[in-house]
């Protein structure tokens, strides 16, 4: 019997971290998919975020990128707001958690990994802003919607 109720603590022990590991990930995952929408799309209406976050959803998809939206949002150089040298870094890294931009941005974010974000991008797995120059290697891609301060495109 005590053999018993050590093997059932254990288990529990084993399975209430098993889930806190997930929930910590999952979060996570929001946070960092939330952060990079709202410092490359704020300012603009929601559409801008949730373009952002298709981005990133489609990359998780693409055996070319990392396989979650940290680790998406996380590759160098990939999200401009994320770069060191950006002016919009401190920004980001200063933004307040009750910002009402960034809590739509974690809205977003939690039905982006929640699977439940529709794709209003067709497909883009890059964008740039409008106010640039076409970058070269998307020469030969597909514009597949322009949302926002942004042209997004599907590359092979």
């Amino acid at each position: 019997m005590r053999f018993s109720t050590k093997l059932k603590l254990t288990a529990i022990g084993v399975l209430l971290l098993a889930i806190t590991s997930a929930w910590l990930h999952w979060k996570h995952n929001v946070e960092w998919a939330a952060r990079v929408a709202w410092g490359e799309a704020r300012g603009e209406p929601d559409d801008g975020m949730h373009a952002v976050l298709n981005v990133m959803m489609n990359r998780k998809r693409d055996p070319r990128f990392p396989n979650s939206l940290s680790g998406v949002a996380l590759q160098p150089y990939q999200f401009t707001a994320y770069n060191p040298d950006d002016p919009n870094r401190r920004k980001l890294d200063a933004v307040a958690e009750d910002d009402p931009s960034f809590q739509r941005a974690k809205w977003l974010a939690t039905f982006a990994q929640l699977g439940l974000l529709w794709d209003i991008t067709e497909g883009a797995t890059y964008y740039h802003s409008a106010g640039i120059e076409r970058p070269d290697f998307l020469s030969e891609a597909k514009v597949s919607a322009i949302i926002g301060n942004h042209i997004f495109y599907v590359a092979d």
